[in-house]
């Protein structure tokens, strides 16, 4: 047995500070543990002595002469470090600390942890807490914390940093039939953090859904690590708060850490196959579409209603969402015109009108559950003067049989109340509003799609010795001088691309008056000139850019209005341009990375030019990027019709964007030094992918011998 295990299914259990006042949180958990059947031997520890119940409170815990394997600490906080030193002396190798006053309220809570984590270490004790709700374990019947009540067994286990996430999920599921195999409250993370949970869940025979929710995540690559291991086996499903910037405020000063970027988790979840519930409430709606149905197989959904309001909302969210409404075959056809009456619709969503009982609800779901181009169903009900609510509700039951996702909504209250009862019962996921239904169903996709993909799709063959070596020609002088961390396309950042392929634009740099016109004839017009001058940040707003020069006079002409600008401005003029042949053709895309010091490097796509930012139509991923996913981050912008072709546009190569994200990809794996890099625009038409400017932003606190290979 793990010293994790002992956290749920340990022999014996010491209660620290257990009370025979019922005020007190040491007599909840101590009762807790007793009362819900836990069939080990459990042991009260309290300073005074004394007796609960009938049984004697031994007065500390080096007392106890027989074996204990978990310690629940329930105590001032100022007392836990010294009563953990007599566990770790007892030989006690896990502890859940409930107690509360730790880095939670400030610098002398935070001291007290440090004294806890030395005692932990010491002694080899794994911590949970401090300031948690403690464990409950449905298989053990071990309720060991001070929520009041035990779940039923299921097959689901949760995990919060969050006790009163915890209180609040507990009593929902209760309501709602759904039962846990573990739950657990991370409180403050001080040893056992997300990352162990989630290695302990990921083998555990009696989790196969895992559902969590977390306010920071301390170790972004191995969290990411473990949950794609775990999502592979067993769906994954998540809140993560703090999305917005007053979110994470408020989160930094309830848990002492500070939550990381949104997006970058955001980026980091998709990648690993987590499911993200954007609420509480999508949390709630997941777990049950994914603990009641079997695995979906596609995307196709038959709608069924005996409305046609509903039926027209459903279509119109399930076109703005990953799904799509089945096509029915001519045989499903067929039989539904047969037995429905004229006015009915035979078509997806399929209309059984009003006065609709419940055998013809029958007769349209198992013929479109039978149709091979159907993959789940929804089945809506309005209450209507014929509707027969409780037999509509048992065939829905009855219909699981075929093996494949359904879902109900019966829209009303009081009246189909006993129908979403039977539903619960049956273990059929049902919701009050159709958006949640469909939200729901997409989730339980989502991880289909995830499951299906080829994770372990290898980046496009950018990796060579060859490449590192010339863009670390580059990077490791830059770092040296540490004087300016920006490499910019004017200087070195083309090369820096071209090293791992990405095609930029044809150039010439520094050159004089009286070599124009013989340069600019080895690159070809039209052209754009620049200053070659230096320690100019914005050199188009001083006048140092021309652009569309056709031809060498105008070059020449172009050369000495730049010269005049550029001193003009207060500048040293260098006497030199730099030279750039000017795509003309193709649409502007954007490419970009930000090193993220907790998930690694983000790689940003989208539409690019002047309005990037104003359009913020973009995709992300956490490098590194395969080719695979490269192509869905270009099918995933709002704007992607732009590069199919849109109102006579010369079509994207998508191959030749996908290879560029590689390449990016894979040059902020081989640089950790980079700390951002911005590609903006590239010219793509159906042949190419061109970076016309580039900028890349090294970090100057990166060591240069960390790029010694």
């Amino acid at each position: 047995m793990t010293l994790l295990s002992n956290f749920f299914s340990p022999k014996s259990i010491a209660v620290i500070g257990a009370s025979h006042n019922k005020k007190k949180l040491g007599f909840l958990v101590y009762e807790n543990i007793r009362k819900y059947g836990f069939k080990g031997s459990l042991y009260g520890v309290n300073i005074k002595g004394g007796k609960l119940g009938s049984r004697t409170l031994y007065k500390s815990i080096r007392d106890i002469e027989k074996e204990v394997d978990l310690a629940v600490i329930v105590i001032p906080a100022a007392a836990v470090p010294g009563v953990l030193g007599d566990c770790g002396k007892k030989g006690i190798g896990s502890a859940i600390i409930i107690s509360a006053g730790f880095s939670e309220v400030g610098e002398r809570g935070k001291k007290l942890e440090e004294q806890i984590e030395k005692t932990a270490r010491k002694y080899g004790i794994r911590i949970l807490g401090p300031n948690c709700l403690g464990v409950i374990d449905s298989w053990s019947k071990m309720n060991a914390s001070f929520a009041s009540s035990m779940p039923d067994r299921m097959n689901i286990s949760f995990f919060s940093q969050s006790g009163a996430i915890c209180t609040a999920i507990l009593d929902w599921a209760n309501e709602n039939s759904i039962g846990f195999s573990r739950f657990i409250s991370l409180g403050n993370k001080l040893d056992v953090d997300e990352n162990d949970m989630l290695r302990f869940l990921l083998k555990d025979e009696k989790t196969e859904i895992v559902l969590g929710y977390l306010e920071s995540i301390d170790d972004g690559v191995k969290f990411m690590s473990i949950a794609k291991e775990l999502s592979k086996r067993k769906p994954f499903i998540m809140v993560k708060s703090g999305r917005t910037v007053q979110g994470a405020k408020s989160i930094s000063s309830h848990t002492g850490s500070i939550a990381g970027s949104d997006l970058v988790a955001d980026a980091a979840f998709k990648e690993s196959g987590i499911i993200r519930a954007l609420s509480l409430e999508d949390l709630f709606d997941y777990s049950k579409i994914f603990a009641f149905s079997p695995e979906i197989k596609g995307r196709r959904i038959a709608v069924i209603s005996n409305a046609g309001g509903p039926a027209v909302i459903l279509a119109d969210i399930i076109s703005k969402s990953g799904l799509k409404l089945a096509d029915f075959s001519d045989r499903t056809k067929k039989v539904l015109e047969e037995e429905l009456p004229p006015e009915a619709s035979i078509h997806n969503p399929v209309d059984v009108i009003g006065d609709s009982r419940a055998d013809r609800y029958e007769t349209v779901l198992e013929e479109v559950l039978k149709d091979e181009g159907v993959d789940g169903a929804l089945v809506v009900l309005t209450p209507q003067v014929m509707t027969e609510v409780d037999k509509t509700a048992k065939i829905i039951a009855e219909a699981k049989k075929f093996g494949k996702p359904i879902t109900a909504c019966f829209m009303g209250g009081e009246t189909v109340e006993p129908g979403r009862k039977i539903m619960e019962e049956n273990k059929v996921p049902s919701y009050d509003f159709p958006e949640r239904a469909i939200k729901s169903l997409e989730a339980l996709y989502q991880y289909h799609y995830f499951k299906k993909r080829l994770i372990s799709d290898p980046p496009r063959g950018l990796r060579g010795k060859y490449m590192e070596e010339k863009a670390a020609d580059i990077i490791r002088p830059a770092l040296a001088r540490r004087q300016k961390n920006i490499i910019d396309g004017e200087t070195s950042a083309f090369d820096i691309l071209d090293a791992y392929g990405i095609d930029t634009v044809k150039r010439i740099h520094s050159v004089g008056y009286e070599d124009l016109g013989k340069e600019a004839e080895k690159i070809g017009y039209p052209l754009v000139v620049k200053t070659a001058a230096e320690g100019i940040l914005h050199k188009t707003d001083i006048g140092g850019v021309k652009t569309g020069l056709r031809s060498e006079g105008g070059l020449q002409k172009a050369y000495f209005s730049i010269k005049k600008e550029v001193e003009k401005a207060g500048f040293e003029s260098s006497g030199k341009v730099d030279l750039y042949k000017m795509e003309e053709d193709g649409i502007e895309i954007f490419l970009g990375a930000k090193k993220d010091e907790n998930f690694g490097p983000l790689i940003i796509f989208g539409m690019g030019g002047i309005f990037v930012e104003a359009l913020a139509d973009f995709s992300y991923r956490i490098a590194p990027v395969t080719y695979s996913q490269a192509l869905k981050m270009i099918d995933e912008i709002k704007s992607k019709e732009i590069l199919n072709g849109y109102r006579g546009l010369s079509r994207a190569n998508r191959g030749k964007i996908a290879d560029a994200i590689c390449g990016l990809s894979q040059l902020m794996i081989d640089f950790p030094e980079i700390e951002e890099v911005d590609i903006n625009p590239l010219k793509v038409t159906d042949k190419k992918c061109i970076a016309v400017d580039a900028k890349i932003v090294l970090d100057l606190k990166a060591t240069v011998l960390e790029l010694v290979k």
